[in-house]
Order: structure tokens, then sequence, then C-alpha cells
């Protein structure tokens, strides 16, 4: 039986394919998304969601019910490493040691990273996507192959629920199906692996650990002794865990992991033979780096854990996903207006897998550099001596690790990583100059094209405070400042040119935007009469230092090139 016509098909109801979802489904584009699983994650997975992220979920109208249903931030205020829970701590990593880190992580959004399991976030996801009326969510069914033609792409899917097959026909399909994709391997898209498999065992469970947790508000909790290495995942603050640890394959297969053995093992992760561990459930996978040659085949496109795949070391790997549905779902919505030329859809790609790789050498880099405290795939028999308090060998095993764990900083500090990123595509018109370079740790703002737009609080007429990305929201926004009047005449002009809703934002003193921190010019680098040109996800398409004198003329040619409109811009009204 064969579906009515769709814009688009997501495979996949992760947390990438429901944002695809959402976004799509905000701009009135017909989405429906197929899922093998029965319904939402069961299992926590991931659990990061970093200020970047939250910055959407607050556009979404999600960051407040994410932040209630997330980590209280005072629980999870950085990490710790130990022989076991309940033993001896070998050294800290806490956020509130690092003032001026900590100022950076509230300065430059207005969000913070959440702490928020993939099973919390998913319904609120959900929820959100369907209530859009062109958005359907269907669970229990399995993708069997794609097929492409000229006017769109044809998909043969299976219920697992009683075997009957049906047929979607769409226009563009997303293949968020995870990093066993069957859309992938189905177009033969290569994805080599920058890292060697490591074999992991996650156990969600239920204890009460309060005892261990006295003065130690760590969200990861690293465990280091002969009997098991790992790590323990606070997700509620209170009685919901997850121990993470690895296993030979060569020694053990996943199904010898039961439910009772996982609990005998969380308990000598503890260090307490006695606490009551109930698990909830046992979830196998392997820790590996790979990422896909292509993000794009024609109408099919790959996004999270289907393009790219990385050590849990950081905590990329859902972010990158949610992040590459938020460039991708724009870049759809305006060539399916047909106000953007199909060329636009390439710099998804070119803009996404540049992101994909630096997180994945990153989060590599964070793995590697763990190995020295003996908490990740580590050799048991190198261990035997830590929590031996008499021989002079243990000591010198204990302080050898404790010296090892100041360089794990970047795993809780990393600002830069998350909004230093700056794209270099089709989509971008460049101004002749370099962005500064950012590091993990340290972020530093430009609105060099190609970045995102540095945060500011901006202040209305009518005194209430806005972030400026909640001002810009999903549309191109022009940013000038109170002699820009020439931008702002040239906006809606140039907007109907190009068959677009181009808004305006006049930033400064005597006009509709204050900037609260005085730091708009100097921080955009642009004079009074300047302009900054906003693309809907944020990232600066255009910036002008001046007034050029053809300001509708410079805007108009920048909306045209950054849409891909190849001829002349679109001719409206």
């Amino acid at each position: 039986m064969a579906t009515p016509q769709l814009d688009v098909l997501v495979v996949g109801a992760g947390p990438t394919g429901l944002s695809a979802a959402l976004l799509l489904g905000r701009a009135g584009v017909r989405t429906h998304v197929v899922a093998r699983h029965p319904g939402t994650s069961r299992h926590p997975k991931a659990h990061v969601v970093n200020a970047r992220t939250m910055e959407l979920f607050r556009q979404w109208g999600l960051s407040g019910e994410v932040g209630e249903a997330a980590l209280p931030p005072e629980r999870g205020l950085g990490m710790g490493w130990m022989t076991r829970m309940a033993g001896r701590e070998l050294g800290r990593i806490m956020i509130e040691d690092d003032p001026a880190a900590l100022e950076a992580m509230l300065t430059h959004s207005s969000e913070i990273l959440r702490s928020c399991p993939q099973d919390v976030l998913e319904p609120h996801l959900l929820q959100a996507a369907e209530a859009h009326p062109g958005v359907t969510v269907e669970f229990a069914t399995e993708v069997l192959s794609t097929e492409q033609d000229a006017s769109g792409v044809t998909t043969r899917a299976r219920s697992v629920r009683d075997g009957a097959e049906r047929t979607f026909r769409s226009t563009y399909v997303i293949a968020a199906d995870g990093s066993h994709s069957t859309i992938r391997r189905g177009l033969g898209i290569p994805t080599p692996r920058l890292q060697a498999a490591g074999h992991m065992i996650g156990v969600h469970f239920t204890a009460d650990l309060a005892a261990c947790r006295q003065d130690r508000p760590f969200l990861l909790w690293w465990i280091v002794n002969p009997d098991t290495q790992g790590v323990f995942i606070t997700l509620d603050g209170h009685h919901r865990w997850v121990y993470l640890f690895g296993y030979d394959p060569s020694l053990h297969a996943a199904q010898d992991f039961t439910p009772e053995r996982c609990a005998e093992i969380v308990r000598q992760a503890v260090g307490t033979p006695d606490v009551a561990v109930d698990v909830l459930g046992v979830f196998p996978w392997r820790m590996e780096t790979a990422i896909a040659e292509r993000f794009r085949e024609g109408r099919v496109f790959l996004a999270g854990d289907a393009a790219h795949r990385f050590p849990p070391t950081g905590g990329f790997g859902m972010n990158t996903g949610i992040q590459d549905a938020h460039n991708l779902a724009w870049k759809l919505v305006h060539v399916w207006k047909g106000t953007a030329g199909e060329a636009l859809l390439d710099t998804y790609e070119t803009e996404r897998r540049p992101v994909a790789m630096a997180n994945a050498e990153q989060s590599v880099a964070n793995a590697e550099r763990m190995a020295p405290t003996g908490a990740l795939l580590a050799d048991p028999s190198s261990l035997l001596e830590v929590e031996n308090e008499q021989s002079p060998e243990g000591a010198a095993l204990r302080a050898q690790i404790s010296a090892a764990i100041p360089a794990q900083r970047e795993q809780a500090f990393f600002t830069g990583q998350t909004f230093g990123f700056v794209y270099d595509s089709a989509a971008i018109v460049a101004d002749g100059t370099s962005a500064p370079e950012s590091t993990v740790s340290v972020y530093r703002p430009t609105a060099c094209p190609g970045a995102r737009a540095p945060h500011l609080w901006l202040r209305t007429a009518t005194d209430e405070l806005v972030a400026l990305h909640d001002a810009i929201a999903d549309r191109f926004t022009v940013l000038t400042g109170p002699q820009g009047q020439a931008w702002e005449n040239a906006a809606a002009e140039a907007g109907r040119r190009c068959g677009l809703d181009v808004g305006v934002l006049r930033i400064g003193p005597g006009t509709a935007w204050r900037d609260e921190t005085g730091q708009w010019q100097e921080l955009y680098e642009v004079g009074p009469s300047g302009c900054v040109l906003v693309r809907p996800d944020g990232h600066i398409a255009m910036r002008c230092s001046t007034d050029p004198g053809d300001a509708l003329g410079v805007l108009t040619r920048a909306l045209s090139k950054v849409l891909a409109q190849e001829k002349s811009p679109v001719a409206v009204g």
C-alpha cells in the first residue's frame, strides 16, 4: 500500500530524527518519521546537552522543560577518579575550581550545558514534533530499501509487529537511523573507522548510593581497580545511574553480561558488597570513531550516528546530530519553498562534515588522554596494586594516576569546541577576514562570515531582555547599527526580490534594540552604519563594516548567493 506523497521522510526517531521533524514541521513541510523501535529510547544512552543545543531548544520552546527534566546543575559540578565509589579518591576536576572558565560559560550563551538522559529527552522532542499538523511519527517500522529517481525517493518498509510491507514516496529522505544505518549501507557510502573499536556494556540501574555521594557532587565517577574499570553517570542526582565498562570479546560475549552479573559488577565498582542494585537494562555497544565519506547521496541525507560516531569522551555525539538537523532543515525548507536552488543542499555536507571530523578528533584525543588514569579500557593487571595502601608500588601507581588527571580538563571545559566552529561553503559570503581560532576550552567570539553570531543580551523598547539568537529565530536577519537606516530600508526590498521575509534588528542608542553590554560594534567589528546578515541557523552569512552606498544591491546579491539562486533572485509580488 502506498502512502500519499510526502515532502520529507525521516528514518529514525532519536534526537536527530525528531529534531529534524520538529524543524520541518515548524515550516509546514509534510514530514513522516519511521523508526524500527517500538517507541522512544528506554535506555539513557547519551546525556550531555551542550549550551549550543540548549540555545536551539530555547528557540523551539523546549529549554525550560528540558532544564526541568535534566540533572540539577549543583549535582553535576565535575568529575572524579577513585578506586571505587566508596573507596579512595585519586583526583577530581571541578567546574567551580576555574572561575574564569565558568564565567566564560555564562557569558557566551543564553544557556548552559545540561545533563538530560536520552530516554528523558526524546519524549519531549516527540511531543514537540507531533504538535505540528504536518508531522507524523510511526514506530515499529523498519526500512528495507530506498530507490531514487528524478522526482523523488521510493522507500520500502515493513512493520516489525506483523510483517506487512508498505511503500513511502517522498521528495527527500533524512537517514537518521543510527550507527548501523540500513540506508547508508544500501547507498554503499563508505564509513572508514578512524579508531579501533572498544566493546562496552552500559548498565542502567537504580540504587541508593547517598552515602558515597557526600562531598562528591560529580556528574562522572571514574572507577579504577583491578576488578572493574569504567564510569558511573548520575542521571537524576539521587537513585538512577548508568555504569559503563569495557569487555574483551575474545573472552566474553555480550550476552554473558546478564542483569545478575551486571549487578555484581556494579557492586564491585561501588565497593559495597551488600548494596541493593536494581538493573533496569543492559546495553552492549561499540566505542569507535567513524565518519561517512559522504553525507549526501542525491535526495538522501545522512545525519547523526548514521553519518558519524565518536567515543563518548566529550559528549559530542548527540549534540552533533541535533545540530546536523538544524543545519539541514532550513536548507530543505528553502528548496521546498522554491526560494533556494538545489545547490544549497550541497553545503550541508560541506559545512557539517568538518565539524563532525573535529568533534571526532577531540573525542579520540580525550579517550587517549584517559589511558594513564586507568579508567577506560585498561589492562586490569596494571592496576593490581592500586588499592594496596601498604606497598610502595601502590603509592606510586596512585600518584601516577593522580598526575594524569589534570590533563583531562578538556572533558569538562570545551566552550571553544561548542561555539568556535566556522563554516566555509558556498552559502557564506567571505569578507577577506579570518576568524580568530578558538581552542577546545577557549571560545573567541567572532562575526567573521561562517561563524555563529556571538551571543548578546538585547533590551527591547518595552524593556524586555531578549537573547540575540531568540530574536533571530528561524529567518534571515539583518543586524545593523543606529546609523543603519539604509540596511533597514534595503532588507524589505531585498527580501521581496529573493522571496523571503528578512528580519531587521537595529542595535544601539536610539533604536528598538539596546545592547546591554555595549559590545555590539566591537564584537561584530562593524561601524554604526555597518551590517551583518545572519542565516536562519544563526551563522553569519555576510558582513559589511560600513554602508557601501548600495545596500540593496549588496544585500540582494548576498541572499542570492547564499540561497544558490542560480540566475537571478526569485521574483515575487
